[in-house]
């Protein structure tokens, strides 16, 4: 980077042209970690809760002596290799949904049968044909929203 005044341009008394070379980088994208596995940690809950919570108490060497940071590292690993085991991994560049953990199969068949009803609607040849598609198809979205609203939130309410 360089900078310089120049003091023979004068343009008002008090101030001087002023020269700055400036290199402006672009934003560092972040390279997707392909092959890396994640724990499905949304899986913790009811029945897989309680297997995680047995397996660590049966797994954990919760000793109390000794370097603190070996010990963290040793109830971390126990933790995460449990967590492994019981919960599942999946790849992490394989969201499919991604953002859509929350749906249920009722959300799923909701918003199927919407899709039907839209292709039924888009494929209609004739005036009376779409007519007579339009409010099926209108009643399946609407259908569709509200079952996604409710699983949203009641996904959203179980997390916090």
């Amino acid at each position: 980077m360089g900078c310089e005044v120049l003091p023979s341009e004068c343009l008002v008394t008090q101030h001087r042209l002023l020269i700055l070379d400036v290199e402006i980088r672009g934003a560092i994208r972040k390279k997707r970690n392909v092959g890396l596995f994640k724990v499905k940690w949304w899986n913790l809950n009811g029945e897989n809760a309680i297997k995680f919570s047995k397996k660590i108490k049966i797994e954990g060497k919760w000793k109390l002596e000794g370097d603190s940071s070996k010990i963290w590292e040793e109830m971390a690993d126990c933790i995460r290799r449990s967590a492994r085991e019981v919960l599942g991994v999946s790849n992490e560049g394989s969201g499919k949904m991604k953002g859509a953990w929350w749906w249920s199969e009722e959300v799923k068949g909701k918003v199927k049968v919407k899709q039907e009803k839209y292709k039924a609607l888009i494929n209609s040849r004739t005036n009376e044909e779409v007519e007579f598609n339009r409010v099926p198809y209108k009643i399946a979205k609407k259908e569709a929203k509200i079952a996604v609203a409710v699983a949203k939130k009641n996904a959203y309410e179980r997390l916090y």
